[in-house]
């Protein structure tokens, strides 16, 4: 459902999904994708996972017990975390539900929540005790490993987001486009230069994404047609690949970059 040019870059991911991306998480240290995606008709709550470098399915729309009150936390050491809640009415996490890299449940939890991970394991709580009272958890069993955790360094994801700008000479580099609404989000990484924006068609918008290198069009596409309201930041990078969110945020795609 989009528009692409001669210039297009060959994506190293393409999938869609029966429901609405809810939330992506990547491995902070390789090339793991997870996406998580909600259909409200049905109240159903699926799981993909994709290796973006060469783009295999690991696993594709795999669902678990009550999965609509079940979402995705974090994606390290070989596995998928998810997490539910104290009760519909908190956002406060409670339960921890592994995930292989097949989307078979490696192991389960129910009396403790996912605080952070770092290289050792997963750092967890028990959200029953008012004060948080950190132990280490075996990232591939869930079995406490130690306690009375006071310190940990959490593993920082490098992402990068595009932010708007007014600038005259990013206003140059996009003097073809004609009747852009809006602001214009942009990002420099590497050698190229990012950027999206909305075109008015009529009482509509169309949403592009463009990326030129000195000067010159490498890609251009049009992420979204006649969508009703501004889409802010549809892009990102990490891992030197550049991730969209398109056609009614039912498909993912990745370029590298």
């Amino acid at each position: 459902m989009f528009l692409a040019t001669k210039y297009t870059l060959k994506p190293s991911l393409e999938a869609n999904f029966k429901g609405i991306i809810w939330k992506v998480e990547t491995d902070p240290r390789g090339h793991i994708v997870v996406v998580e995606t909600r259909n409200s008709q049905d109240r159903t709550t699926h799981f993909s996972a994709f290796d973006f470098n060469i783009g295999k399915i690991l696993f594709f729309e795999i669902g678990v017990p009550d999965g609509w009150n079940w979402g995705l936390d974090f994606v390290c050491h070989g596995y998928v975390y998810l997490h539910s809640y104290i009760n519909d009415k908190t956002p406060e996490h409670k339960g921890i539900i592994a995930l292989d890299q097949t989307g078979k449940i490696a192991w389960q939890v129910f009396n403790k929540a996912l605080e952070s991970v770092v290289n050792e394991g997963l750092i967890a709580y028990n959200p029953s005790i008012q004060q948080k009272q950190f132990e280490l958890l075996d990232p591939t069993s869930g079995q406490v490993s130690k306690q009375n955790i006071q310190q940990f360094k959490s593993f920082g994801r490098v992402a990068y987001f595009p932010e708007p700008t007014s600038s005259q000479e990013r206003m140059k580099d996009l003097k073809d486009y004609k009747s852009i609404v809006g602001p214009i989000f942009h990002l420099t990484h590497k050698d190229k230069e990012f950027y999206s924006f909305h075109v008015a068609n009529g009482p509509s918008f169309s949403l592009y994404l463009v990326i030129k290198h000195m000067g010159n069009l490498v890609h251009e596409e049009i992420l979204e047609h006649d969508i009703q309201k501004l889409n802010p930041e549809p892009f990102y990078i990490e891992h030197s690949h550049l991730f969209c969110v398109r056609n009614n945020k039912a498909e993912i795609v990745a370029y590298s970059v």
